[in-house]
């Protein structure tokens, strides 16, 4: 009687049959799961909507992206229209949203309170209140509306005496429109600072507004004792004292581009 040996030796599977292990199977119904997981999850994406301006939303200060330059942001529980731009523009990542934003203008939403910038255009400064940006000036100087990291400064161009100007202008100077006058924001007005009386008036050059006092009156204003000036008769010689022109002397007074002789 033939035996047959099986210790030590392999058996085979019949030739044509197939087998799959146990951990092969779930490896497959996993991935089965995950597939339909993932396809669910970028089917949900595709089918929800951009916010719409003026819907309701929740946090203030939450962005929506509509397109690529076009985005909402969330204002007193209301969604708002605002612009992107730059190579970014409005961008969604895990959910939250981010816009490049600096062209403000009066009217558009913003978020830090009581903050002076200057608007898109450069020609005016503006305030955030009540969460949208306010006009304080227009900026029609030559300069413009200047921001740095000490805040926004307008150049307040042409005004005219007693005209409103703003606690972020106090101390900044304008030249009247005919140029007899240079102005000086002081406590909320525009106030006369000097009597632009000489040859080249009140003027700006470069980022220097400049009066010229080389001709006065007795009484005229002026910003800085034992400057001289001539009359306009020039007969006599005028010096600032105490914020005034007083008289000084009496003799041929005349003016050699800005400075003042007396014979």
């Amino acid at each position: 009687m033939s035996s047959i040996r099986t210790s030590g030796a392999r058996l085979r599977p019949p030739r044509g049959s197939h087998t799959v292990s146990f951990m092969n199977k779930a490896r497959a119904r996993n991935a089965v799961v995950v597939s339909i997981v993932v396809l669910a999850a970028m089917a949900t994406a595709a089918c929800k909507k951009p916010p719409v301006p003026g819907a309701e939303c929740k946090t203030k200060g939450e962005i929506g992206c509509v397109d690529k330059k076009n985005g909402v942001i969330c204002i007193d529980k209301k969604w708002e229209s605002i612009t992107c731009e730059g190579a970014t523009g409005c961008m969604m990542t895990a959910g939250s949203g981010t816009c490049t934003h600096t062209n403000y203008a009066v009217g558009e939403p913003c978020l830090k309170e009581g903050e002076p910038q200057c608007a898109g255009d450069k020609k005016a400064m503006i305030k955030c209140e009540d969460s949208h940006w306010k006009l304080l000036n227009k900026c029609t100087g030559k300069l413009g509306c200047v921001a740095n990291a000490n805040g926004a400064k307008c150049d307040l161009g042409a005004a005219e005496a007693n005209s409103d100007c703003t606690a972020q202008n106090e101390g900044n100077a304008s030249c009247t429109p005919d140029g007899k006058d240079l102005l000086l924001c002081k406590s909320g007005k525009m106030t006369v600072a000097a009597h632009c009386r000489g040859m080249h008036k009140c003027r700006q050059l470069g980022k220097k507004i400049e009066c010229d006092e080389t001709i006065g009156q007795l009484g005229d204003p002026c910003d800085s004792d034992g400057k001289l000036a001539c009359s306009e008769d020039k007969k006599t010689r005028l010096s600032c004292k105490g914020g005034t022109f007083v008289k000084d002397k009496d003799c041929k007074c005349s003016v050699m581009i800005d400075k003042v002789n007396c014979n």
